[in-house]
């Protein structure tokens, strides 16, 4: 089955490229040109991408798939009026996400967004990643993993400074996600981008595993750090209470 997980390793480069060329997909997913034009032609063939010129772009069969995840998974399903309610009653931008586990937890993904207006300099986008060491919501689900695949997760990642106030080293990190685990919420204040700042808190199975993290985010020049603590934490620790008994 490695020519299949090569595939969806092509298609998976595309992730915020309108197109790619042979060259690019390959750097991109280090793969052989050969490797990366024989998956692009099976992909062409199949409908899940066009050719145009010398590059390649997405195709909108590959809708259908995302599509089935959204009506079939109970925690997206649950989640999607929860995270409306929030924005609706805050008048700030809403997520729900999850570690992506096809980056050994360096990412999260975005399975349901509510948005006021761009916070931020790219489109968030149900399907987005964003890096896990320096947004609220990675935090949060970082602090949740078990010892050893922590441990496995510090050791095996880089953290590049996203601003002046990054979090960059591995003990500076793993001091903050014990405090997140002690506290039960996470913010992340300008560092994954200047003035914007978020909160996060854990939304639980029945059996008390953190399965997603519910955010708010907004710009600094807007909302306080105390509000975030102070109104902002009630409102998300309610609804991630409610989202974990409908789900």
């Amino acid at each position: 089955m490695t020519s299949l997980a090569r595939g969806l390793d092509v298609l998976c480069a595309f992730e915020g490229h309108a197109a790619l060329t042979v060259t690019q997909a390959a750097k991109l997913t280090g793969l052989s040109r050969s490797s990366v034009a024989r998956c692009l032609f099976t992909l062409e063939s199949l409908g899940y991408v066009a050719g145009d010129g010398t590059a390649y772009r997405l195709r909108p069969s590959l809708l259908p798939l995302a599509r089935a995840f959204s009506y079939s998974d109970p925690l997206t399903k649950a989640g999607q009026p929860i995270v409306n309610a929030v924005r609706d009653r805050l008048k700030e931008s809403c997520s729900l996400g999850m570690l992506d586990m096809r980056t050994a937890y360096e990412t999260i993904v975005y399975i349901c967004r509510a948005e006021t207006s761009r916070i931020i300099s790219v489109p968030l986008l149900i399907g987005s990643t964003l890096p896990s060491y320096c947004t609220s919501i990675g935090r949060v689900l970082l602090a949740a993993l078990p010892e050893e695949e922590l441990e496995k997760y510090l050791a095996s990642t880089s953290f590049p400074a996203r601003t002046a106030k990054t979090i960059i080293t591995p003990a500076s990190l793993e001091r903050e996600l014990s405090l997140v685990r002690q506290q039960g919420w996470a913010i992340a204040d300008g560092e994954l981008e200047p003035g914007l700042r978020s909160i996060a808190v854990p939304v639980r199975k029945g059996d008390g595993c953190v399965v997603a993290a519910l955010n708010l985010a907004t710009q600094a020049t807007h909302r306080s750090l105390d509000w975030l603590t102070e109104t902002a934490l009630l409102e998300l620790q309610a609804a991630a209470a409610h989202l974990s008994r409908v789900f």
